[in-house]
């Protein structure tokens, strides 16, 4: 992406060792410090300093993650995200509201280019769909639904 656009990409968190191979042959030779960076494990300060003050978050996903709580918290930040279609993506962004859903890395670096993301947007996004108490109102909902229908088949 960094090359394609020549907007400069950080790149923050652990290195799993399954995939230390990988990233030393793949990754690591296009670090350079200025347009790509990698910064290893980022604290909550440090997170949220990098995502409230990027473009976007890019969450270029080659598996089916059940949620991704790193781009909620990229919204939660104002911060819109890119990714591609993996997984929950398609539940956790709304495509043109808080990021953008690439279906090739070519399309991506095309969007990146022309960000035009309301921060404040993106944020009430993610307060109106992800916060503790809309997750608390639903989870009762669902709660009170079992126990009315646990209640009918006793009663029938």
């Amino acid at each position: 992406m960094a090359q394609r656009t020549g907007i400069p990409l950080k790149i923050a968190g652990d290195v799993q060792p399954t995939y230390r191979e990988y990233f030393e042959k793949k990754i690591k030779p296009h670090l350079d410090g200025k347009l790509v960076e990698y910064i290893g494990l980022a604290d909550l300060k440090a997170k949220n300093e990098l995502l409230g003050n990027s473009m976007a978050m890019l969450f270029p996903i080659q598996w089916n993650e059940p949620f991704g709580l790193v781009m909620v918290e990229a919204m939660a930040c104002g911060t819109p995200v890119l990714a591609m279609p993996g997984g929950s993506v398609p539940e956790v962004v709304r495509e043109g509201v808080s990021g953008h859903i690439c279906h090739s890395v070519v399309k991506m670096a095309k969007l990146a280019r022309n960000l035009h993301f309301n921060p404040v947007a993106v944020r009430q996004y993610v307060a109106e769909n992800f916060s503790i108490e809309r997750m608390a109102r639903e989870y009762a909902a669902v709660y009170e639904t079992s126990l009315q229908e646990a209640e009918a088949r006793r009663v029938a």
